[in-house]
């Protein structure tokens, strides 16, 4: 009976497969989406629908509004092929160009980033950030350093906040919608109230259940944890993302707050899970850290990424002013995307010799620090951290 090697041959993989490419993944990629999307329209619109407080056509905003990025980030796309490709500027030369660069998959993200009472100009805004400025100019489709719907969510977030938390006008959802939506939100507590207090940021929302549904309020693609989690584990079975990229991000961010909880006197799994449950944690461990193009190649850089991805999420949102953190943490590690995968792919070839040794302890050295530098802030921030460390001691 014939038998088959388990060497390092470069043996037949699914990539080999005709039917096998970037395209296939990025229908995964939108198949994956589909429960999220879903949930944020029952969340936001049918259910206030059913409740009888909004109108048909108001029920239909929401989905509206994730479909209008979308479209917006494919007409930009499309204008930008048009005025740059002077001898390809028919409809048939730009429609090809836009299916393969994808064109509404960082619209789409990115209105999923934003709350529902974001206005339409913002997002329109938002769109030709991620579009124009975060994909095209560096190149397009594979060639962008920063995840471009990313980069618009963090550009609108620190100039043109107040204007979305006073939204109102043509075309932007109604009072009444916005009223059955909006609210004070888990981590906006945390931020204003310094307290780790289970009556403070979970009970006002009800309890760890309601959270890992994700009725609560923030942004529309953020709080469904469940739908996410069914969208991620679609796209492990399908091998379009590695399943370790994740679990070792969100790991770390529950690891940390765990003992930033014991730090503060409440030892509970409570305030972990209300951490990776908040904020876009879990949404940016399934469509954002696993992106290909903005993070590391290599197995071992997927790791120090997520690690270092993990560990900067919890030190801007326990330290800073950034209540949220994923964000901030995931566009500063776009920056050092090409060192950690250099350095990684160095480590698995030279294993522990110079200088892959070097590479190895540096990195290891900078995760460790960082996390202990953190939960020295933190343990400062939120309650009185001598005790604790002289009982450590």
């Amino acid at each position: 009976m014939a038998r088959f090697a388990a060497g390092k041959a470069p043996f037949l993989r699914a990539a080999h497969d005709k039917d096998y490419g970037t395209k296939v993944m990025m229908k995964d990629f939108l198949i994956a989406l589909l429960p999220v999307i879903l949930y944020a329209w029952y969340k936001n619109g049918i259910r206030v629908y059913m409740d009888g407080n909004i109108t048909f056509l108001e029920m239909l905003y929401p989905l509206i509004f994730i479909m209008l990025g979308g479209i917006i980030s494919s007409l930009m796309e499309g204008i930008f092929f048009f005025v740059t490709d002077k001898e390809h500027r028919t409809l048939k030369d730009i429609s090809q160009k836009l299916s393969l660069s994808f064109a509404a998959i960082p619209g789409l993200i990115l209105a999923l980033l934003l709350p529902l009472y974001t206005p339409v100009w913002v997002l329109i805004f938002a769109a030709f950030v991620a579009t124009i400025i975060g994909k095209m100019i560096f190149g397009g489709f594979g060639h962008n350093i920063f995840n471009p719907a990313l980069l618009g969510y963090a550009v609108v977030g620190f100039t043109l906040m107040g204007v979305i938390n006073n939204a109102g006008g043509l075309f932007n959802a109604s009072e009444v919608l916005i009223d059955s939506y909006a609210g004070a939100t888990p981590l906006g507590a945390l931020a204003a109230n310094k307290q780790i207090d289970y009556n403070i940021l979970v009970k006002p929302y009800g309890d760890l259940w309601t959270f890992f549904i994700g009725n609560y309020p923030g942004a529309l693609g953020e709080t469904g944890t469940l739908a996410i989690f069914f969208g991620g584990l679609y796209l492990v079975i399908r091998k379009v993302i590695k399943w370790y990229t994740p679990v070792i991000y969100v790991g770390t961010v529950f690891v940390l707050s765990w003992i930033i909880g014991v730090i503060s006197g409440d030892g509970g799994l409570w305030f972990p899970a209300y951490s990776v449950m908040t904020g876009g944690v879990m949404f940016a461990a399934v469509f954002m850290i696993t992106e290909p193009v903005t993070t590391p190649t290599n197995i071992l850089g997927k790791v120090f990424f997520a690690l270092f991805l993990g560990v900067l999420t919890v030190l801007f949102r326990f330290v800073g002013s950034l209540p949220e953190g994923v964000g901030t943490s995931l566009i500063f590690m776009n920056i050092f995307t090409l060192p950690i995968d250099k350095f990684t792919g160095v480590i698995r070839t030279k294993r522990f010799q110079k200088p892959g040794g070097l590479y190895f302890g540096i990195l290891s050295g900078l995760v460790i620090l960082l996390a202990l530098y953190t939960l020295l802030k933190a343990g400062n921030m939120y309650t009185a951290f001598i005790p604790f460390l002289g009982w450590v001691i």
